[in-house]
């Protein structure tokens, strides 16, 4: 499931970590968002990035735009669902 939506970054959890297999250096951004819908709502969504650190990762207080994936996962019989953003643009106001 392929989705977008604007809004602006209210929090950044910390950054994880680590290397791959292979040696490679990887990193996980999460941030909360709330959406410029309606009925605002918040979204936690992660970025992902296995050539090192993520360049130019959103600030609190931006704009943005954000093309995301829904995905949905099993760990000891129970399902959790992970927004990964694929695509993160600032908008200008």
């Amino acid at each position: 499931m392929k989705c977008e939506t604007e809004g602006k970054i209210l929090v950044e959890l910390p950054t994880t970590s680590g290397n791959t297999k292979n040696g490679k250096e990887w990193e996980k951004r999460e941030f909360v968002m709330e959406t410029n819908e309606r009925y605002h709502s918040k979204m936690r969504f992660a970025m992902y990035s296995f050539d090192g650190p993520i360049e130019n990762p959103p600030k609190i207080g931006d704009m943005v735009k954000v093309a995301f994936t829904v995905e949905a996962r099993e760990y000891k019989n129970n399902w959790y669902n992970e927004v990964k953003a694929h695509r993160i643009e600032q908008i200008k106001m």
